[in-house]
């Protein structure tokens, strides 16, 4: 790691053909060990025998396009839900099923008969029509619907081909591509499958000069469906569309012991999103899904280190059903895993990962001359610095939590190398990144007593698969940095298993009826009785948006009793809500406030329904902020939660005091807000963290809890030794 004194490796820098003198003086200023090809690039021989390791992509499912172009019908599949329409008049209904849908993502699936595998839906009485009063015209692309109930609406869930890859499709728009358009296939299609593993054999054997195969990622991406205008239409990261096709829906039959419905997967058009509460079906197709993915993908990782190279994956794209937070996943054998990263929940997404495997992370701005929002980055007047400060702020945090091995970038080279600033920024950064990875040996920082857990659907399957920039991310994304363990727990996990002795408080947060907030496990007397048992025990219930809630037995917060509050949605208006107390200003969880709070949220319909809850924002019928005890417990209601510097602040002093740990603030801590710092025991080494671009002045506190004052410089660390911040604090 060291060269000459200097910190240098775990970097890996992308390349392309023809810039060779360019990437062997980016390799010297940022260090870099490792080069790796991007989607469209290949690298020379002379960079190929440079000394540096080599990552080479592959993408399996559109590596062979002369087999795709030979065999479409083995190409993906997946179940697309017709635009509703009503029925009007008497007669006969037609409906143009890919009304609205991209031409050249999708083709309508004429191999397999509609009749069998499609669904004609009265959504009026979400009952199906049956196969007897409808059927489909192919020369015209409609379902002709007999004697439709008029005024009634109906929707085809019906199944397509993916005639032009998702991520091909993606990269093709944003970098204006003008190269054919590339189809994924099917490793599910037996033959396909045998094609695939051959191909990968010989691919190996043609690529000698390669140390790690990153397979990006390995078949199945999750699901981004664009319209006629090529616009995102749907799009969820965490989908299962992509996996389905006539015959895995004939494959789950046969192992399940069930026939599975296209609208088990098409879900009322909901397509079974991640912020939905997951039905028993769809867990069974995710779990066949799994189990047909992790084996497929094991042959490939076998090949591999067949070989003597290493295998990555690429937790992106095509990564459906390779999730690492589910059991077994060590078992697959890769070397390593890699992702993008544009947060601190992304960050941790990849270093909170079990298994003895390096993990890296791909920063941002990717080489591409826009954003993800279409905005310009490395064209024009685009500015790469601010675009690249902008993530590493928040990235900073979580790094200093839970450290990865290595870091790098992606995209085109040639882009890059017009912005001379951002080529300095980068070898700074990666200096940073180096120090921090050097400093702490990859060894824990110091953390609080008791774990947080958050509470929701999914839970560890879905450890920081969260958007921050999603409203259900902003709490996962504050939790990526706090000193704090963090856990993922699922509803299922409490009847199982019950709360575990190691968790503090958990934290219930989203809206109601989603996966998040919990939707109908809020009826389940199972749940109710342990949460409010461990509560009163001593437990700490921090509830945000909606927690607990579904309307049932005259409540729509089922933990009302929990938290000092309910919820007005109409069914108690008549009620008189007499509980009128005055705001609480003085409180341990609003001492590090310097303005006003601002949560997001400025009308929650929340009112106080207990005498001994505690108002600390709002009004009694509108609570923002609230607290409560229950028998030795506590509880804190928000009703709403938005990730900044002030609000990190406060959701750090809600758990501890939720948590009866308030004594445990001053220790490792620094007083204002825009610093973090961390300690980490088994190094003896402590840092404070500037996270802006201004000079800011902190208080530091040690173990022991005595204080020192330090001014940091924008965005800058300072290290010390455990004696020397010792003999600083008095």
């Amino acid at each position: 790691m060291k060269e000459s004194g200097k910190l240098t490796g775990h970097f890996t820098l992308p390349a392309q053909k023809g810039m060779d003198n360019v990437v062997k003086m980016l390799c010297e200023k940022w260090g870099a060990d490792a080069i790796r090809d991007s989607d469209g690039t290949v690298l020379s021989e002379e960079l190929l025998n440079l000394g540096y390791d080599v990552y080479s992509t592959i993408c399996l499912i559109r590596a062979d396009q002369e087999w795709a172009k030979a065999h479409p019908e083995q190409c993906q599949q997946k179940y697309l839900i017709s635009h509703p329409v009503t029925c009007a008049s008497n007669g006969e209904l037609r409906i143009k099923i890919q009304n609205g849908y991209s031409h050249e993502q999708y083709k309508i699936d004429t191999e397999h008969d509609p009749k069998k595998y499609w669904e004609v839906i009265d959504r009026t009485t979400g009952k199906a029509v049956s196969t007897k009063n409808w059927q489909y015209l192919e020369h015209v692309q409609e379902i002709l619907i007999e004697s439709p109930r008029k005024w009634h609406i109906y929707t085809v869930n019906f199944l397509v081909y993916q005639i032009w890859e998702t991520t091909s499709m993606y990269n093709y728009i944003t970098n204006n591509w003008t190269g054919e358009h590339q189809m994924g296939v099917d490793p599910r299609q037996p033959e396909t499958g045998r094609h695939l593993l051959k191909y990968l054999d010989h691919w190996i054997e043609t690529h000698p000069n390669t140390d790690v195969v990153r397979f990006t990622s390995m078949f199945y991406q999750f699901p981004l469906i664009q319209n006629e205008k090529r616009q995102n239409a749907y799009l969820d990261w965490s989908g299962y569309l992509d996996p389905m096709s006539a015959l895995a829906m004939d494959e789950f039959e046969k192992e399940k012991g069930y026939r599975l419905r296209s609208e088990d997967i098409v879900d009322e058009g909901y397509f079974n999103a991640s912020y939905r509460v997951p039905k028993k079906e769809f867990l069974d197709w995710m779990d066949f899904t799994q189990k047909f993915v992790r084996s497929y993908t094991k042959k490939c990782v076998d090949r591999v280190h067949k070989a003597g190279k290493k295998a990555v994956l690429f937790f992106c794209d095509h990564w459906i059903g390779t999730e690492p937070y589910i059991a077994g996943f060590e078992k697959l054998g890769f070397d390593g895993i890699a992702g993008p990263c544009l947060s601190g929940v992304e960050l941790r997404r990849i270093s909170d990962v079990p298994g003895n495997l390096f993990k890296e992370v791909r920063l941002y701005p990717y080489f591409f001359a826009v954003n993800l929002q279409n905005e310009p980055v490395f064209t024009g007047n685009g500015d790469p610095v601010k675009e690249c400060k902008r993530w590493w702020k928040g990235i900073r945090r979580a790094l200093l939590r839970r450290c990865v091995d290595r870091i790098g970038f992606g995209g085109y080279l040639d882009l890059a190398v017009e912005y001379p600033a951002f080529l300095d920024y980068v070898a700074e950064l990666a200096n940073e990144f180096r120090t921090v990875l050097d400093k702490t040996k990859k060894t824990l920082p110091y953390s609080v007593g008791k774990k947080v857990a958050l509470l929701d659907a999914w839970g560890k399957m879905r450890s920081w698969m969260h958007n921050d920039n999603w409203p259900q991310g902003h709490i996962p994304e504050c939790l990526s940095g706090l000193q704090a363990d963090t856990e993922f727990i699922s509803f299922d996990d409490i009847r199982k298993k019950g709360i575990s002795d190691n968790i503090g408080v958990i934290i219930n947060w989203g809206t109601a009826n989603s996966a998040w907030s919990g939707g109908k496990n809020w009826i389940d007397t199972e749940i109710l009785v342990k949460i409010r048992e461990w509560v009163y025990g001593g437990g700490g219930f921090i509830g945000v948006t909606e927690p607990s809630a579904y309307e049932y037995q005259g409540r729509f917060f089922q933990l009302a009793d929990v938290l000092g509050v309910q919820k007005e949605v109409g069914n108690t208006l008549s009620w008189g809500k007499n509980i009128q107390p005055g705001l609480t200003s003085e409180h341990f969880i609003l001492d590090d406030l310097t303005g006003d709070i601002d949560l997001g949220a400025t009308n929650s319909s929340v009112y106080l329904s207990s005498e001994e809850t505690r108002l600390l924002a709002g009004t009694p019928n509108n609570v923002l902020l609230s607290t409560n005890t229950f028998g030795k417990g506590r509880a804190v209601y928000m009703a709403d939660y938005k990730h900044n510097a002030e609000n990190i602040r406060l959701l750090y002093r809600t758990i501890l005091w939720a948590a009866n740990m308030e004594n445990e603030l001053k220790k490792w801590f620094c007083s204002n807000p825009n610093t973090d710092c961390a300690y980490y025991p088994e190094v003896k080494k402590f840092v404070i963290m500037n996270n802006t671009e201004e000079n800011q002045d902190t208080a530091v506190y040690n173990g022991a809890g005595k204080m020192a004052r330090f001014s940091l410089a924008p965005m800058k660390m300072k290290w010390f030794e455990l004696e020397e911040i010792n003999r600083l604090c008095i």
